[in-house]
């Protein structure tokens, strides 16, 4: 008994002591945690707002591949774009081409570089732009289907139900209009920024060229006033927003516009294709002419299509 009123003070010191190194870890343990929780959390957020934008266009493998073909375009508040840029293989050069992937596409994937390689080898310079897919939300937004105006005979009650409905609908759109504004102009801004370089190389009035979903955008540069001096659909899809005033607008278009649409497509299962409409309507300086396509197009259709390209802007100048 005496033996244990000896050592028991000792033994209580050096559970204290025990406590006082583990305490400090635990505590380390748990701030650490929550930094690593609290700074993932940043970076999710941040990755989250990122992607409901664009997804990129590979910038960074391009680099690597194509050193000394790669060139940025500066745009508006320090942003910039990656560009490849491929000098006539031949001379005298025949004029310069800006090329715009198919949504998704880098500036050398699908058949952007096979394409581009085409028109270079055929004495045309070219310059490709990747084209970024949009988010999720914004690509649904884009798809929605146009909405006729409701008709003036509908009742009182309708006519309640459907303003509520559409104010719900515009409520809810905001944030997407804001997502879509900024995707567009961004891309408008690559191709403002991509003509602006050609012109200091020494290429007057490049021709523009859209493939699939970048048919628009090019377009859309084209008629807001772009010096080009052609320009060209490949294989073109048109979001339904774009395409219910495309026919109208492109009244007013003072450019050769030339199509290339998938082969196979039989003009009476065309009705909504924005070139029929056109040829229909006896648009001048327009003309149709349908390739060999599949999509996703592998980059073995290149060099046909830039056969066609070619020979059509070489048509012109005759």
């Amino acid at each position: 008994m005496q033996r244990f009123e000896i050592y028991r003070p000792g033994v209580f010191w050096l559970f204290i002591l025990a406590l006082m190194c583990v305490a400090p870890s635990i505590t380390l343990g748990q701030e650490e945690s929550g930094t690593a929780g609290e700074t993932e959390g940043v970076e999710a957020s941040e990755s989250a707002s990122r992607a409901l934008i664009w997804t990129g266009t590979g910038e960074r493998s391009l680099i690597q591949r194509f050193p000394e073909s790669a060139v940025w375009l500066e745009l508006e508040e320090g942003d910039r774009a990656l560009g490849l840029f491929y000098p006539e293989a031949r001379l005298p050069a025949r004029g310069a081409v800006l090329v715009l992937s198919d949504e998704g596409e880098t500036a050398a994937s699908g058949v952007t570089g096979s394409l581009a390689a085409g028109l270079a080898s055929r004495g045309w310079a070219v310059l490709t732009l990747g084209l970024e897919s949009p988010s999720p939300v914004l690509s649904e937004f884009l798809m929605r289907p146009v909405m006729e105006p409701p008709a003036a005979e509908a009742g009182a009650g309708e006519e309640g139900a459907s303003d509520s409905v559409m104010i719900d609908v515009m409520a809810s759109s905001e944030s997407a209009d804001d997502l879509e504004a900024r995707y567009r102009g961004r891309i408008n801004q690559m191709l403002q920024a991509g003509l602006a370089l050609l012109v200091e190389r020494g290429y007057e009035a490049p021709a523009v060229l859209g493939v699939g979903r970048a048919s628009i955008h090019v377009t859309n540069r084209v008629l807001d006033g772009a010096d080009a001096s052609a320009l060209i659909w490949v294989a073109p899809r048109f979001y339904p927003v774009d395409r219910s005033g495309l026919p109208d607008r492109l009244e007013s278009l003072g450019t050769d516009l030339l199509e290339l649409y998938p082969q196979g497509t039989a003009d009476d299962q065309s009705g909504w294709s924005i070139g029929m409409q056109l040829r229909r309507a006896g648009m001048s300086g327009f003309e149709r002419q349908p390739i060999p396509w599949i999509s996703p197009a592998p980059e073995t259709l290149g060099d046909g299509v830039a056969s066609r390209v070619a020979a059509w802007l070489e048509s012109r100048e005759r």
